[in-house]
């Protein structure tokens, strides 16, 4: 372990990915003994601040992203145009080891032990959605939804019956969830369930209204639990919606997910459930 210092994170894309880099973030930050602080960034891919969603937690902090750090990730957006600019100024804040999305394949194939590189910087950025799979479960623990979300959780939940499956099926901004993870197949996954099991019942999430009336339509709301919703994600209330379908997927059994989805995964780690990809052979 190293002897201090600290690990400045960026969390971007959506909430899963958020949330799941945060918990690589606290595993990193543990080991190393360093500080970790998180700049939550309101932009396009997530629009509400963390305490909009969860409660501050007290083992790291969080903040709204400074300005200085705000005008590095938009320059990211434009960085093949900007002819390494946007790396220019980042050296400007004198980290030690910085960490980026293109680096992920380094540590997918063990060309980069990351814990290895943290503990040896004194000043850490990580600037992230990539899952880099290292993590411990236990971390997935900090994230408590705001008390009036979790009134919503606990409604919800309070209908599930022993047993009940979650069915997480992405479509509208993930092409391949829907490549990969066609409507077809998941319907195909209730039938199959309710044929061995005829008292079966399933929690569905999803961001596709259709699918989810033509889900309701076929199987009926007696088997078929759902929260009605905001579907856009361009709206705090619907990330709202987001945040009360992820924990009450980690309520149930297990998951059939979308492929190439991190929402379904990081739901089954939250619950500590398995988690199946539905997905074309």
């Amino acid at each position: 372990m190293s002897s201090g210092g600290s690990i400045l994170l960026i969390p971007t894309s959506g909430l899963a990915n958020r949330l799941r880099i945060i918990a690589v973030s606290i595993k990193l930050a543990r080991t190393s003994g360093k500080k970790l602080t998180v700049y939550w960034n309101n932009d396009d891919g997530l629009k509400a601040d963390f305490d909009d969603l969860f409660i501050l937690p007290m083992q790291f902090s969080i903040h709204k992203i400074p300005l200085k750090y705000k005008i590095w990730t938009l320059m990211t957006h434009y960085s093949s145009k900007l002819f390494g600019l946007d790396n220019l100024y980042l050296r400007l804040f004198n980290f030690d080891f910085i960490f980026r999305d293109s680096m992920a394949p380094l540590v997918w194939h063990n060309k980069m032990n990351l814990q290895q590189e943290v503990d040896k910087a004194n000043k850490v950025l990580v600037c992230s959605c990539q899952e880099i799979n290292y993590f411990s479960l236990e971390d997935y623990h900090f994230f408590k939804p705001q008390a009036y979300i979790q009134k919503q959780i606990d409604e919800l939940t309070l209908n599930f019956k022993p047993g009940v499956i979650g069915i997480h099926i992405r479509s509208t901004d993930n092409t391949e969830s829907i490549k990969n993870s066609p409507f077809e197949l998941f319907i195909k996954k209730i039938e199959e369930e309710l044929k061995s099991n005829p008292e079966a019942s399933f929690f569905l999430a999803t961001d596709n209204e259709d699918y989810q009336n033509r889900i309701l339509q076929k199987f009926g709301s007696e088997k078929i639990i759902f929260q009605a919703k905001q579907f856009r994600r361009d709206v705090v209330d619907g990330i709202i919606d987001a945040v009360i379908d992820l924990f009450c997927l980690s309520k149930t059994s297990k998951i059939y997910g979308s492929y190439f989805s991190s929402f379904s995964h990081v739901a089954g780690r939250i619950g500590q459930i398995p988690v199946e990809e539905v997905k074309v052979t």
